[in-house]
């Protein structure tokens, strides 16, 4: 599992990143606001005010945060002429918080909210799994991109109450019992709820209840691949990566245009 890389001291990023020291290349990023970029500590452009810059103990948690590579230190590396395709990365906002959506040419990779940790996970293995060269865009400029533009606009429709499900090619990779068990939740009607035990029996393992439910957690595109609609079977909502108030307010939201 990947986990959180710890920051540094900002005034041990500060003199690291004014020093242009060799030694922090790696062990933070700086992501600037105004121009939406984030470097390596030892960028040779001219350091950034300290109001404008924030700290990133990852490349993948300055994507969530909607920053794009430098392409003068490149913080993730040179582009590869062998990757095969861009990652197109987004960050667009919904009634319950910004969200981030990649896709390719191909199809929709990840679609989750943007404050979870996961996300950057999700980017990360993504980007390896389909040996793409990660890009980050405006909403505005992704409308303009044949996958992320129909997400976007099925996105508001769903919100708005308009839509019920999703049509957009998928490439959520998986292993293939998780395919499977996504599979599955796009089965599951809107305003209605299955357990995990009834998972469990859809894709033949009925005694993997627990493997549903971690299936369910590593599904990377939320709300398109209603996760959120299986629950406990005692009735409880039990886990959501994106909080149970999340969860209870896209049930509530279904059940109301059911």
């Amino acid at each position: 599992m990947h986990t959180r890389n710890p920051l540094p001291e900002e005034a041990e990023m500060w003199r690291a990143t004014a020093a242009r020291d060799p030694e922090a290349d790696g062990r933070f990023y700086v992501a600037v606001r105004t121009t939406k970029v984030f470097c390596r500590p030892t960028c040779p452009s001219r350091t950034p005010l300290p109001r404008n810059v924030e700290f990133h103990a990852t490349p993948w948690e300055a994507l969530a945060a909607g920053f794009r590579p430098c392409r003068r230190c490149w913080p993730m590396g040179h582009p590869n002429p062998a990757r095969a395709s861009e990652l197109t990365i987004t960050r667009f906002a919904t009634p319950l918080g910004p969200m981030v959506a990649a896709a390719t040419e191909d199809g929709i990779a990840v679609v989750d909210f943007a404050d979870r940790r996961a996300v950057r996970t999700e980017l990360r293995d993504a980007t390896r799994r389909l040996r793409a060269t990660p890009t980050v865009v405006s909403a505005r400029a992704a409308a303009g991109h044949p996958h992320l533009g129909a997400l976007l606009d099925q996105m508001t429709e769903y919100f708005a109450g308009r839509r019920t499900a999703f049509d957009l090619p998928l490439i959520a990779g998986g292993t293939r019992f998780e395919a499977s068990v996504w599979a599955w939740l796009q089965t599951i009607p809107p305003g209605q709820t299955r357990t995990y035990a009834q998972g469990a029996a859809a894709v033949g393992r009925p005694a993997a209840i627990r493997a549903i439910g971690r299936a369910n957690g590593r599904n990377p595109l939320a709300i398109v691949v209603p996760c959120h609609r299986v629950i406990g079977s005692d009735g409880d909502l039990t886990g959501y990566g994106g909080g149970l108030w999340r969860k209870q307010a896209l049930l509530d939201l279904e059940a109301a245009d059911a």
